[in-house]
């Protein structure tokens, strides 16, 4: 089925996208302790992939009328909510860009009101992500084969989880200094941007297990976040072990089986064909 092609194309572009931006922001992590304003926008750029590559606001990646009308009933419903999802991804990045660029003024001109904004901010940042990567387990659920695109999908939303640890320990770094064990940052910026790297470095190492010298040891802020994002990390591992692999491809009423939407794409039906039996001579 087209629409179905059309959909995994755009799906495993976000993908590529998505997974590519996140390792240069990994890499250039050293640069970033020299700008540190620049982390920022590195978690609006990595917001923004879904925006401009997963997003039906953007013509390229509009369904046509004609296509859109040639969908069995069964599958619009589902279309439907993809898309929803997808424009509530818009709109929340959007939201998160005003609210970014507030709190970061008030970190210069007015601690106190940032003071105040920071659980604003994290709530606002944590809707956000979380989408992202509730959408991302959701489509590679719905992946019909496990390649390469799969493997990157997968990889993608790990990091993704790091990245929202760091948004997490930055807007706590403002709520509750005394949390962290940080040296002096070196630039003539609040804390709450200076060590936006460091927060980012010690969510990732949270992630892995690893552990941090940055979060004081015994401080409860501290240890709930770096056991939040550890937890997260690993709920994500087994989530996509069982949506991925496990999970049976089901479609229409409960406990009638069926074939996934997917199974249209004309990669399916070649493994299909190569994976059928012969029926032998007689």
């Amino acid at each position: 089925m087209a629409v179905i092609s059309r959909l995994l194309q755009q799906r495993h572009a976000f993908y590529r996208g998505l997974l590519a931006v996140e390792v240069l922001a990994l890499v250039g992590l050293r640069g970033l302790e020299q700008a540190p304003r620049l982390v920022s926008l590195v978690y609006l750029v990595i917001a923004s992939v879904a925006v401009l590559l997963d997003s039906p606001l953007l013509p390229q990646n509009r369904l046509e009328r004609s296509v859109g009308e040639s969908i069995p009933q069964q599958l619009k419903q589902r279309l439907q909510k993809a898309l929803l999802r997808r424009q509530l991804v818009g709109f929340a990045w959007i939201l998160a860009l005003l609210i970014e660029g507030i709190w970061q003024t008030a970190l210069v001109f007015d601690p106190a009101l940032a003071t105040q904004l920071s659980v604003v901010h994290l709530v606002i940042w944590l809707l956000l992500m979380l989408q992202l990567l509730w959408n991302l387990i959701n489509a590679l659920a719905e992946e019909p084969l496990f390649n390469g695109d799969l493997l990157m999908g997968a990889a993608a939303g790990y990091l993704l989880v790091g990245f929202t640890g760091g948004i997490v320990l930055n807007s706590l770094l403002v709520l509750d200094p005394a949390a962290f064990n940080l040296p002096d940052h070196g630039h003539a910026l609040p804390d709450g941007i200076g060590h936006a790297p460091a927060m980012l470095g010690a969510a990732f190492a949270s992630l892995t297990t690893v552990g941090s010298p940055v979060l004081k040891n015994g401080n409860l802020t501290s240890l709930t976040a770096s056991v939040g994002i550890t937890i997260v990390g690993q709920l994500y591992v087994a989530i996509l072990i069982a949506g991925v692999l496990g999970k049976p491809r089901t479609l229409g009423k409960p406990g009638q089986p069926a074939a996934a939407p997917e199974a249209e794409h004309p990669q399916v039906r070649r493994a299909a064909a190569q994976l059928r039996l012969r029926r032998p001579r007689r």
